[in-house]
């Protein structure tokens, strides 16, 4: 009988660290998702690929950043939120004159599927 399995790697789970502008803190973390807050000082941005391969959804906390994945580009306020799903790649950046706040929360179970 085939079971599909999905594993997360150590190395795919998102850490709380702080890099150019951007801290982000692991607020909760289990097996199924990973709920992060970004603080986005003013001029900084980051890219989908230090969250890991995962679908992700963004809540804008405070301030106004930009998400911009190919050729779209969205401008989000408090109380929007943007939707990603884990195959095409995406920046967000921060261009207001004060900090962004952004709570993501990270869908694990669809970053790897292995047939066992």
């Amino acid at each position: 009988m085939d079971t599909d399995l999905k594993i997360v790697r150590r190395e795919q789970s998102a850490r709380s660290r702080q890099h150019r502008g951007v801290l982000t803190q692991v607020i909760y973390a289990c097996d199924a998702l990973e709920i992060l807050r970004t603080e986005m000082d003013v001029g900084s941005a980051f890219d989908s690929l230090e969250f890991g391969d995962f679908s992700a959804v963004h809540f804008v906390i405070d301030g106004t950043p930009v998400f911009r994945a190919s050729n779209r580009s969205a401008d989000l306020m408090p109380g929007d939120s943007i939707i990603f799903n884990d195959e095409e790649p995406y920046k967000i950046l921060n261009g207001a004159p004060s900090r962004s706040v952004i709570l993501s929360v990270l869908f694990k179970t669809t970053a790897m599927e292995i047939r066992a």
